[in-house]
């Protein structure tokens, strides 16, 4: 097959989507497909650039140029490349700052839908939860209308997102979804795990001799105000002293502005906790690699849109969640079991509970090829409207 990948900007390391789609398309080329990406909305140049990665071919259509021009040009492109498929990798807020659909890009998809079209969303709109309030509805309104009104006009062959939440809400709003999971943006090392010694540089030194070597807990990425930790405290210290291992926590990556409020229970209950800040993939890798287990930063209700719960399980740690904060508003209830044995629930995780799912660490692996097979399979069908809304 063809495919033709469209996503917001392709800046390496400074757009998830963009990263997931150089990475996705690069999987699929190594299956023996022709692939190309377009980078519809990039601001991390001031003109047009090509170039290439490995086999796939890159356009970056700069941020700052008109939405004709830059839509005129991905036109040509696409009929230059003549895809079997276009893989829009969706999220809006990679296409303006408050996460409301461009109308020119949504006026103008038609012409971007190609022969057959797929479309993921990897968000959907604020305000979709219980209790989220007026101000959050009221700014969602508009990105909602934004996505419904794309999908409209694309009218997507296939359609799918990262979890069962967002499923549901499209199912309400008119378009029958699939759900993929996603896979890391952290490489996987082929080699042994590394030894939790790396954290020391981040941990203070112990004042006394060690009861054993700790039990080390790792969370990646920004620390989101919802999470209240306490839970997570007593849970970590009860587990740390019926182990008989000191505890410690360590913050991989840009923790963002409430890291602090966040990680003070832990301190005050005399839990070392570390920092890293912004650190290379390698590094990032070899840290994941040490730990013993690690902490999502999303919901369990929306687990699987998580790059960074998806990264942690590639590393074959338990993940546990502690956040349980997340409904869909005025849906009914339904199951989400969890999609991996790695992952676990904080609510109701008991002592039992949590030395089984301790024991199953895995070896490391990618994702990645089973994402791209499950994509392949899937665009590899004969076409059936995902669009059910008129």
């Amino acid at each position: 097959m063809r495919i033709l990948f469209l996503c917001g900007s392709l800046e390496p390391g400074r757009d998830g989507v963009g990263d997931y789609t150089r990475s996705l398309a690069g999987e699929c080329a190594r299956r023996g497909h022709a692939c190309a990406i377009i980078a519809l909305h990039d601001p991390g140049i001031t003109r047009e650039t090509g170039g290439s990665a490995g086999p796939v071919r890159l356009v970056r259509l700069p941020a700052g140029e008109a939405w004709a021009g830059r839509l005129g040009r991905a036109v040509d492109v696409l009929r230059d490349f003549a895809p079997d498929w276009v893989s829009w990798q969706f999220v809006a807020y990679g296409f303006h700052p408050r996460g409301v659909v461009p109308a020119a890009l949504w006026r103008g998809a038609a012409d971007l839908r190609g022969p057959r079209c797929h479309v993921m969303l990897h968000e959907l709109w604020i305000g979709l939860e219980d209790g989220s309030g007026w101000r959050a509805r009221a700014s969602g309104w508009p990105q909602r209308r934004g996505v419904l009104r794309l999908l409209a006009r694309l009218r997507p062959d296939r359609l799918q997102t990262s979890n069962p939440s967002y499923q549901e809400a499209l199912a309400r709003a008119g378009f029958a979804a699939g759900v993929l999971g996603l896979f890391g943006n952290v490489p996987v090392p082929a080699g042994p795990a590394a030894s939790n010694g790396k954290f020391a540089r981040w941990l203070p030194a112990p004042a006394g001799p060690a009861a054993g070597s700790p039990l080390v807990a790792v969370t990646f990425g920004t620390l989101h105000p919802q999470w209240r930790p306490v839970a997570t405290v007593e849970w970590l210290l009860a587990t740390s002293r019926r182990l008989g291992r000191p505890p410690a926590l360590i913050v991989i990556g840009r923790a963002g502005s409430h890291a602090a409020a966040i990680l003070e229970p832990f301190r005050q209950r005399g839990v070392p906790t570390g920092l890293t800040g912004e650190l290379d993939a390698a590094a990032v890798s070899q840290l994941l690699c040490a730990a013993d287990f690690g902490i999502a930063p999303h919901p369990w209700a929306l687990i699987g849109k998580s790059g960074a719960a998806a990264a942690m399980l590639e590393h074959g740690l338990p993940v546990l969640v502690p956040r349980d904060d997340w409904r869909l508003r005025g849906a009914p209830p339904f199951p989400l079991s969890a999609t991996d044995p790695l992952l676990a629930r904080l609510a109701g995780l008991d002592a039992s509970g949590t030395d089984r799912w301790l024991a199953n660490r895995r070896r490391p692996e990618s994702a990645l090829p089973r994402i791209a097979d499950a994509l392949l399979e899937d665009l590899g069908h004969s076409p059936l409207r995902s669009l059910v809304h008129a």
